[in-house]
């Protein structure tokens, strides 16, 4: 089984960095750039970049209590006379002459590094541009060889974006950060960051923009495709081999490498590819969940052991549901048809009662739904009330009088309440049940993201009373 929404609160509850660091380094990066502007080398700073995961949006929660790394590079303009170890030590003498940043100065072979204890280290890598008599636009400085070294970060990080975008829906900036979390969490392979986007983005070509709903469609099926890809690639070349920045054709990443690195991380790529498919194939619930865990450790779809099998059987909208005859909702109404619809009950505990007063004044409302790759991109088909739909895919709802013809009054508004059940979106705390606005005028967006039976109504708001004045019929959403 997939268990999409089980893959969305791993992710965004193990893997991911907390949004609040990503602000926290944003804020310090900008006063650190300032207090370069205004430094001796502000003269020839020409501008800065983000570079390596903090660019590609791959950076991950560290292990433990450790920090994450980032990187800055600093655009500067040649200076007649400097060799590559005087960019690196004359910003290290900035940093060491500031109260604010002596006692966190470091230095590396490229780069000089600023160590904020406990929450990240931020290397600061100066890139000297187009220096007189030399065909490389960037370089980088190597302060044991006393040499520039051509780069071209930006070029390599579009090169991961069009990739990003060929497989659609971020698909392969999460895939990469699941992998990066197997590496740095079960320290079964070593591989460095770059090297990896590489060897996984290489894997998409730009025919998967036309099989995305193959190979694409939601993130344990990307995830999936790319191990499986990457474990076939792998096979089929079993010594070390040249491995290129396709940016930078001349730059060769081996220098990250050796053999025994690469031979067991071709092993080990095997290994997950292998009990990815075993769990991705088995067909029972707890079976599955079970493999997954194998994969990725036993926070993965941690809410799953939090539910007892009383508590599993309210979060399911149909009294006396027979588990003997069908997996599940899902599958009930795969089989059974759309009856198996009238069976949901209204009643359950997270479903709020409608805050506003009910009118006898009633005017026709209806809704019309479309069926979306993206939100506000253009639609794949309409959709039915009870249709059956795959997981990571965008809904646009819309509300609609007896003619067919969208509520766009002044005097009206359409609130929506939306309601999930079942266990999937009670592990991700998801259940819902609650009213929400239009956004745009009588119109909502959703995403199917849980599997189970879902629902949502539209209720017609009168702006001057605060009265509803029309109530569409339950709008069943059922996702696999």
């Amino acid at each position: 089984m997939k268990h999409v929404g089980e893959f969305k609160t791993f992710l965004e509850g193990q893997v991911n960095l907390n949004k609040t660091r990503i602000e926290t380094l944003t804020d310090r990066v900008e006063t650190i750039e300032n207090f370069l502007w205004r430094g001796d080398l502000g003269r020839i700073i020409k501008r800065f970049s983000s570079q390596g995961s903090w660019a590609h949006k791959t950076i991950i929660k560290p292990p433990g209590e450790n920090g994450f790394d980032a990187d800055l590079l600093m655009f500067v303009d040649p200076v007649p006379g400097w060799t590559a170890n005087d960019y690196i030590l004359k910003l290290r003498s900035l940093f060491l002459e500031s109260k604010t940043y002596k006692d966190m100065v470091g230095l590396k072979n490229r780069c000089v590094t600023l160590n904020y204890a406990g929450d990240f280290e931020l290397d600061v890598v100066p890139c000297v541009v187009e220096r007189p008599g030399h065909t490389h636009r960037y370089e980088v400085c190597n302060r044991t060889d006393d040499r520039f070294e051509p780069t071209d970060s930006e070029r390599y990080t579009e090169w991961f974006q069009h990739a990003n975008n060929l497989a659609g829906g971020d698909h392969l900036v999460h895939v990469m950060r699941l992998i990066k979390y197997l590496r740095d969490t079960k320290t079964t392979f070593s591989c460095k960051s770059v090297l990896l986007n590489t060897l996984v983005a290489n894997q998409i070509s730009q025919a998967d923009i036309n099989y995305r709903p193959s190979y694409f469609p939601d993130l344990p099926t990307a995830f999936r495709t790319l191990i499986s890809r990457l474990d076939h690639y792998c096979q089929g070349r079993p010594d070390l081999h040249k491995i290129t920045n396709p940016a930078l054709p001349i730059e060769d990443f081996n220098r990250h490498w050796d053999h025994d690195k690469y031979t067991n991380f071709r092993e080990m790529i095997h290994k997950y590819r292998q009990w990815t498919d075993e769990a991705y194939d088995e067909a029972d619930e707890k079976q599955s969940i079970k493999k997954w865990r194998r994969v990725f450790g036993d926070e993965f779809a941690k809410g799953a052991d939090v539910l007892t099998e009383e508590v599993t059987g309210s979060l399911i909208p149909i009294p006396n549901f027979n588990v003997q005859r069908f997996r599940d909702t899902v599958q009930a109404v795969k089989l059974a048809g759309l009856s198996v619809l009238g069976l949901v009950r209204r009643d359950l505990p997270w479903v709020q009662q409608p805050p506003f007063v009910l009118s006898k004044q009633t005017i026709p409302i209806s809704i019309k739904a479309t069926l979306h790759l993206h939100e506000n991109g253009p639609p794949a088909g309409s959709v039915a009330s009870g249709q059956v739909l795959l997981a990571d895919r965008h809904i646009r709802l819309e509300a609609v009088g007896g003619t067919g013809v969208p509520f766009t009054s002044k005097d009206h508004d359409v609130q929506w309440q939306v309601v999930n059940t079942d266990r999937f979106a009670s592990y991700a705390k998801a259940l819902r049940g609650g009213f929400y606005p239009s956004k745009p005028r009588s119109v909502r967006w959703e995403r199917t993201e849980y599997r189970g039976i879902h629902w949502v109504e539209a209720f017609l708001i009168r702006k001057r009373t605060g009265a509803c004045v029309g109530r569409s019929d339950r709008f069943f959403v059922v996702i696999e």
